[in-house]
């Protein structure tokens, strides 16, 4: 027998029955209303719930059988309209920064692309299975990373229209793990991963020293300042230099994060330079970059960088050999976020087996959000696993007398 509940900071009725032993809970779209209106609401939400138990001991979906008991309560003010899956999109709150809110329409569009016409379909019609759908169909076509990026913010999003909403009772992309789908799709391809490299100290000193102004000193800027990152660099002001306390102060393009890094000497040196060549009146540390960067040429300029990295012969290929499988890009193996990369395996202990610094100070220098966004940025190098390897064997040689193996040996048979 089905009944009806309120639940705290729902605005609907939540329908409820037992099936197979479990108590089941579904959002009945039915508003809960005060006075006269209330008792009429109440009415067909009961109405709603019986319809929806009856639904769901049989074959027929749940949201079909109680459709018709819907758009009644709509004719009578009843119950609150199920947007679709465009309309909820459409309406989503854009409370993130100017990227999150470019990457997540991506993900909404990309989806409703999938969906084709169901994209005009109530958005609690969309059940696990079509989800996962979508998630195999991207599988095939781009790397296995940006296809969990696309499921996070589509998963945000209903698990939105759930819990706060109420038009759903459960989040479709709640169950859907990465990995076996992934080893389901496209097991030949392992992770799927495009790993950046890092820059050896080698070749950042002679990017710093012989590259074309101005990327020698946009290289110096960002690994004196822990690798920041290009958008940072590009848009770095001349505002942000307190040339008195010595220390850089600027918001990270990419997180909003404030950050406070001191200007080491060398540092302090380029930038003096910079200064004093400059045509006065400029409002950026870089004003040409700054120009592609906040204008329409954004993408290029790590175009132009990782041209003269193939230039100089710091690239020699792509992380993937050949033309990459669908609609993958083919990503050079470095890029200027290598800078990044360099600072955090240096720091780390990844060039010569010994970690300079406490993880807990790297991250904040670095200014990543936790050991496990850095572990990413770190790779190993022979040298630090023959350091590594090299103390086993010291650890052995200094563990005390030698054994004498003969008679270890006849110690071994008497015992056998």
């Amino acid at each position: 027998m089905s009944w009806i509940e309120k639940r705290e900071n729902c605005r609907c009725w939540i329908a409820c029955w037992k099936q197979g032993g479990r108590k089941v809970r579904r959002s009945t779209g039915i508003r809960i209303e005060a006075g006269a209106a209330g008792r009429h609401a109440r009415a067909m939400a009961e109405q709603t719930a019986a319809a929806m138990e009856t639904a769901a001991s049989g074959e027929t979906p749940a949201h079909k059988a109680c459709d018709a008991v819907r758009k009644v309560a709509e004719l009578h003010g009843g119950a609150g309209k199920i947007p679709t899956v465009r309309e909820y999109f459409a309406d989503f709150p854009r409370t993130a920064g100017e990227s999150t809110e470019r990457s997540r329409a991506r993900a909404f569009n990309l989806f409703m692309e999938y969906l084709g016409t169901g994209a005009d379909r109530r958005i609690d019609t969309i059940t696990p299975a079509i989800c996962r759908g979508f998630v195999q169909h991207e599988l095939k076509r781009i790397a296995r990373g940006t296809v969990g990026v696309l499921r996070g913010y589509l998963s945000s999003a209903f698990k939105r229209a759930v819990e706060v909403d109420d038009y759903l009772s459960k989040n479709p992309f709640a169950g859907i793990n990465m990995g076996v789908e992934a080893r389901a799709v496209i097991p030949e391809r392992g992770q799927d991963r495009q790993k950046r490299l890092p820059f050896t100290l080698e070749e950042v000193r002679f990017m710093i020293q012989s590259f074309p102004d101005p990327w020698n000193d946009m290289v110096a800027v960002s690994f004196f300042l822990g690798g920041l990152r290009l958008s940072d660099v590009c848009t770095l002001r001349w505002d942000s230099v307190n040339w008195r306390e010595g220390y850089v102060r600027l918001v990270e393009v990419k997180t909003r994060k404030e950050r406070c890094l001191p200007i080491l000497p060398q540092l302090r040196e380029l930038l003096m330079r910079r200064l004093t060549q400059s045509t006065g009146g400029e409002e950026y540390v870089f004003p040409s970059m700054a120009h592609y960067y906040l204008g329409s040429s954004k993408t290029s300029i790590s175009t132009q960088f990782t041209a003269l990295l193939r230039a100089h012969g710091m690239v020699e290929g792509t992380v993937n050999a050949g033309k990459a499988k669908g609609n993958r890009h083919a990503v050079s193996a470095k890029s200027f976020h290598s800078i990044r990369h360099t600072v955090t395996t240096y720091l780390r202990g990844g060039m010569t087996g010994t970690a300079l610094f406490s993880p807990d100070a790297i991250r904040d220098t670095i200014g990543h959000d936790s050991e496990e966004v850095e572990r990413g940025y770190f790779t190993g190098t022979l040298t630090m696993r023959k350091n590594v390897l090299s103390s086993l064997a010291a650890a052995v040689e200094d563990a005390g007398p030698v054994i004498d193996s003969s008679a270890a040996a006849r110690a071994y048979q008497k015992g056998a």
